[in-house]
């Protein structure tokens, strides 16, 4: 491809191209130096004309008549070259203690080699897609090491996101792996997957109220003990009481006594019920399981009582006694499809962040001996991170993401954030997701963000995200052994995240016979 320019460091080169070649960025090279040989990546290429680079050539005009005389100009391409690593076959090791030569050869890096460097480390692997310049040499990342090190998923909209989070999801369950996706646009809601032996379950989020702590309940009324000292202190009180009588199945008897409806095992009716008993006899009642206060604070007591009221009537789908577990859905080859699209912000918070503590404490549990069942490892994938794990926020999920993060590679539990707004997530977790899938970003902020949270990322590599296309991205950390740029293949899955087809859309509306009385009817007479 050309030499070697003078001017060589251990980090970085520069290229002098053959006449004809035109090297193109992302593209690796291997640069011969005696009995050492290097392999380099393409960061950025110029090209120029040695007949036009007068200083004094500043009008347009002056380029013609130099083109008339010569027709043809003498054009020169140079490249910057990072060093990645030296080669000792196929394996590589760090870069060079000292700088290359300068006329060392140049050369395109061989599909051998970089197929071997590609391929997965240990049989079988996760097939992403292909070089972005080298459509002939197939990219595998590790799966080990997105479990134990976890992955984010970054780009702007339409950039292939969720492409590439179903190409990834699809390739686990093909290994026999257990996957669980929090859904918050209903984009993957039953999505069918194209492997053997994979299968994909799509459920509406339900939460049993008895396994709820006193903390997520009151997270659920829109409490805390900050916030609202005395409503804090009698929902615990309520809560503690209603458990006790729970085990003594005597809290069927309150909430039929209250007048409410609930199930007598349905932990939140019985909490309801005390609340209401208690206000209705205006804290003197003798009995032990009713709350006792002062005048003062009835309308602690009252507010308490309206805020059990709306989130009982409000959550009615998704608080059902005896549900079971979010977790109790997984299984080895499975991936289960949390659709949280109807839910508002605050109740998906609670959804997502129980549901990943239960997984912690389940996967600790069965670590740990315990008699209790769960596949394992399980890869956790977040949808629109930057809403349920934001930077400027403290959320449930903030809480259990950054748990999942610090604890889950040691009892098998990986997590994958994806989000087209890299600034709007936590930094703290972010920076702990080691490995990450970067497509298109264009916000300079964004880019900024995404440098200073990734520690395999180089300044080169973010000068291309502005600039990738649909599908392509930037790949970094240990879950392939050099940074890349790719191409995301194709996934076959079906989904409901693809964007709309505005045109055909409307003509299959025009064409509908019945347009008008829908209209009418929809919007009443």
């Amino acid at each position: 491809m050309g030499k070697v320019a003078p001017g060589t460091t251990p980090l970085s080169v520069q290229m002098v191209a053959y006449e004809g070649v035109i090297p193109r960025v992302g593209e690796y090279v291997i640069l011969e130096d005696g009995d050492v040989r290097v392999l380099g990546m393409i960061t950025d290429v110029i090209m120029g004309a040695s007949e036009l680079e007068r200083e004094d050539l500043l009008q347009a005009n002056y380029y013609d008549k130099i083109l008339k005389l010569i027709e043809r100009p003498s054009n020169w391409i140079k490249a910057s070259i990072k060093m990645i690593g030296v080669l000792d076959g196929s394996n590589i090791s760090g870069t060079p203690k000292i700088p290359v030569s300068p006329a060392a050869d140049v050369k395109r890096a061989p599909t051998n080699i970089l197929t071997e460097i590609f391929k997965p480390n240990d049989g079988d692997g996760i097939r992403i897609g292909s070089l972005m310049t080298r459509d002939d040499v197939d990219v595998y990342l590790d799966p080990d090491e997105i479990l134990s090190r976890h992955l984010a998923i970054l780009a702007v909209t339409g950039a292939g996101k969720s492409n590439t989070v179903a190409v990834i999801l699809e390739e686990i369950l093909r290994l026999g792996g257990v996957a669980l996706l929090f859904d918050v646009h209903s984009e993957y809601s039953n999505m069918s997957l194209d492997c053997d032996g994979c299968y994909v379950e799509t459920i509406q989020p339900e939460i049993d109220p008895l396994t709820l702590s006193i903390d997520e309940v009151a997270k659920l009324i829109g409490i805390s003990y900050e916030s609202a000292a005395k409503m804090y202190i009698f929902l615990k009180r309520a809560h503690k009481n209603a458990k006790n009588l729970l085990m003594r199945e005597e809290l069927g008897d309150y909430i039929r006594r209250a007048g409410i409806d609930g199930d007598p095992q349905d932990l939140l009716a019985g909490i309801h019920a005390i609340v209401k008993l208690s206000a209705d006899e205006e804290g003197g009642s003798d009995d032990e399981n009713l709350l006792r206060y002062e005048y003062r604070d009835r309308e602690s007591i009252l507010s308490l009582l309206a805020r059990l009221e709306h989130v009982r009537e409000r959550y009615s789908r998704v608080l059902v006694s005896r549900a079971g577990e979010i977790v109790d859905h997984l299984n080895y080859g499975k991936l289960v499809v949390v659709d949280l699209g109807q839910l508002d912000t605050e109740l998906t918070d609670i959804v997502v962040g129980k549901t990943l503590l239960t997984l912690l404490d389940r996967a600790k549990k069965r670590r740990m001996g315990s008699d209790v069942w769960m596949p394992i490892p399980v890869l956790s994938v977040i949808e629109e991170a930057h809403i349920l794990v934001p930077s400027m926020m403290d959320t449930y999920t903030n809480y259990a993401a950054s748990k999942i993060a610090r604890e889950g590679r040691k009892f098998g539990i990986g997590l994958c954030l994806v989000s087209q707004r890299p600034k709007g997530i936590n930094t703290d977790i972010l920076s702990q997701m080691v490995n990450k899938i970067i497509l298109r970003v264009i916000e300079p902020e964004d880019q900024a963000y995404i440098r200073r949270a990734t520690e395999f990322l180089s300044e080169d590599m973010v000068k291309y995200l502005p600039s990738l296309d649909i599908g392509e991205a930037v790949v970094v950390g240990p879950m392939l052994k050099i940074p890349a740029l790719i191409k995301v293949r194709l996934s076959k899955a079906k989904r409901r995240g693809e964007s709309l087809k505005a045109r055909e859309l409307w003509k299959r509306g025009i064409e509908r016979k019945d347009f008008r009385d829908d209209y009418y009817s929809a919007i009443g007479d």
